[in-house]
């Protein structure tokens, strides 16, 4: 079999998680963007992910997977990520005149 070289179009988000996810299995490709990794909204969110959130819905299960892999790439990247693991609460406030 060949090595053909894979090249990944848009560097935000979802590029750098297909390269980073197939240099982890051998396979070197070449990132091309317009402007620059994660140049645009996805590398401009807060990075705040939210466990249970979108249980219930279609989603659920990739939202709760998407937290767990969060956590890996913490424990698993070199150097300090800045990745935090927070617990949030909900409250609600009722305004009548």
């Amino acid at each position: 079999m060949t090595d053909l070289p894979v090249v990944i179009c848009g560097a935000g988000v979802i590029g750098v998680s297909i390269a980073y996810q197939l240099g982890l299995r051998g396979v070197r490709s070449t990132l091309v963007d317009k402007v620059g990794l994660c140049p645009a909204a996805s590398g401009k969110a807060g990075g705040f992910l939210a466990l249970d959130w979108n249980d219930g819905s279609s989603v659920g299960p990739l939202s709760r997977r998407s937290f767990e892999l969060h956590q890996h790439l913490a424990d698993t990247l070199p150097g300090d990520t800045g990745y935090r693991r927070l617990t949030c609460e909900l409250a609600g406030f009722s305004h009548t005149t």
